[in-house]
């Protein structure tokens, strides 16, 4: 009996461990990315405000590559177009349900050697224009980070676009298709009247 409440106490201990550390890389990885945004808007961002951290917002997502896909223009912010081409339809389950969401490569960003690598995942869902941008959230994902035809999405590092917090940006807007029908209450918030366009 005793060994069973020790295993059951070592087990909590290491999920509390495993906690704390996860909270920590995040908290860094929010302080690069705040440091990062105020070198670019130029602006305050001691407004920035995020979702508390949760490991239940981080899935393993199945890849289904697609080939063949025609570049289409996805449309911006500014009205603008930007070349981009489906890479693959991720397939994930999220407190038991199952979703789906496409990764893009953004056509400017895949010819040049230094970025070739990145994948571009915008999404909207039922906090959009409420708790979190109208405009739809962002994750960074890379080429490298599929492995086995699986990939990890961190919803905790969802962040929002420049242009929630300024002008003069050409800002991708989520596809109808990447639309998630829950409140993905992860990664970063958003209040309009905190910031000037």
């Amino acid at each position: 009996m005793k060994g069973i409440l020790f295993g059951i106490l070592f087990l909590t201990g290491l999920q509390a461990t495993a906690q704390q550390n996860y909270e920590a890389s995040l908290k860094q990885h929010r302080r690069q990315y705040t440091h990062d945004l105020y070198d670019i808007i130029k602006g305050d961002t001691a407004y920035l405000s995020f979702f508390p951290a949760n490991k239940q917002m981080i899935v393993t997502a199945t890849v289904e590559r697609l080939n063949n896909e025609q570049p289409f223009k996805l449309t911006t912010s500014s009205g603008k177009k930007k070349e981009a081409q489906k890479y693959a339809l991720l397939r994930f389950l999220l407190n038991g349900k199952p979703y789906q969401l496409y990764t893009y490569q953004l056509l400017a960003l895949k010819e040049k050697a230094e970025t070739a690598d990145e994948l571009f995942l915008p999404f909207v869902d039922r906090t959009s224009g409420n708790e979190s941008y109208g405009g739809g959230r962002y994750i960074d994902l890379k080429l490298s980070d599929i492995h086995d035809g699986k990939v990890v999405i961190d919803f905790n590092k969802a962040y929002n676009p420049y242009c929630a917090f300024t002008t003069g940006y050409n800002c991708p807007i989520p596809p109808r298709e990447n639309s998630l029908p829950i409140a993905v209450k992860a990664g970063e918030r958003y209040r309009k009247e905190h910031f000037k366009h």
